[in-house]
């Protein structure tokens, strides 16, 4: 069968469906029927009209699907095939001459550093990263933003509920994100074949936690309430929308709270890096993820804040 004729049958099997929705909808009636009577009294002709619309709409709907698939956000580590500057393009792709990523005849696979098809980590979507060693180098962690989990008389560790600590501390997201920012971690090591470059992470990349937000603890009902037994806390604190996801299946709160490690947001102006709550305004941003979980957002004063926490990672006084 020709291309002209298939298009013509086709759409013929198309207007018949549709008339055999209109009677079951009611909404038959004589146009529809003129419509079908005529169909071959109007000839090859009439035909050959309709087979070239559709081949015309099959091509702008073409034309449209690949439009929307190179319309890639410019933030997005895919941006350009991984031509770009994200700070998470470890390949030899990236842009940014004083980024970390792979020399230029590297490694150019940009999703390849932290996933895999084959042979993945159970921690994780595909994960293609070892378990991070922690900065002590035995696999141990601190309990990172413990002095800012402080909440009066109680801090967050002393609440059962919040499984804050424990041998799977941190987990998680958190974990994921520790497997290059512990410090210590190669970046270019991986579960699924040879190391993919010589990286180490530098001082840039390297995060103090130890002041900032605590992170892998259960924030649901029962950790609510034992915080507004707390003097003066009552009314400072509540449990994030749903809708928003920004607690991971268990209801911990993990790097993912705040941050999207696949959209780079620091630009310009703009100081806030991985921004989940993104809209091009910064302070509308922050203010929206603190008050998520915070009453009244960074004036609230349910919140710890202590001199020289790292950069992005505390709630301005």
């Amino acid at each position: 069968m020709k291309l002209g004729e298939i298009f013509r049958e086709g759409l013929f099997f198309a207007v018949f469906s549709f008339s055999r929705f209109l009677f079951a909808t009611g909404a038959w009636g004589f146009g529809t029927r003129h419509i079908l009577r005529t169909w071959d009294g109007l000839g090859v002709m009439t035909r050959i009209l309709f087979g070239g619309g559709a081949l015309l709409m099959l091509l702008v709907m073409s034309a449209a699907t690949v439009a929307q698939a190179a319309a890639v956000d410019p933030k997005s580590l895919g941006y350009q095939g991984g031509a770009n500057s994200h700070p998470h393009n470890l390949s030899s792709l990236n842009t940014n001459a004083d980024g970390i990523h792979a020399p230029p005849g590297g490694e150019d696979q940009i999703c390849k550093f932290c996933h895999t098809p084959h042979g993945a980590s159970s921690k994780g979507p595909l994960w293609n990263r070892p378990d991070p060693v922690g900065p002590s180098g035995d696999g141990s962690f601190p309990l990172y933003g413990q002095n800012s989990g402080r909440l009066g008389e109680i801090e967050i560790n002393e609440i059962p509920a919040a499984k804050y600590g424990g041998e799977d501390y941190p987990n998680g997201s958190t974990r994921l994100c520790l497997s290059c920012h512990d410090g210590v971690t190669a970046i270019g090591e991986v579960l699924n074949g040879p190391p993919l470059a010589s990286l180490s992470m530098s001082e840039r990349g390297t995060i103090d936690l130890d002041t900032s937000h605590p992170v892998s603890f259960v924030y649901n009902e029962e950790v609510l309430a034992a915080i507004m037994t707390v003097p003066k806390k009552a009314d400072q604190y509540t449990l994030p929308d749903p809708a928003l996801g920004m607690l991971d299946r268990q209801n911990r709160m993990q790097c993912t709270t705040c941050h999207d490690p696949h959209f780079h947001t620091k630009a310009g102006s703009y100081t806030l890096p991985m921004w989940r709550n993104y809209s091009t305004f910064e302070n509308v941003d922050y203010e929206g993820t603190c008050s998520a979980c915070h009453v009244g957002g960074s004036s609230s004063s349910g919140l710890f804040r202590t001199p020289g926490i790292g950069d992005n990672h505390f709630t301005a006084p």
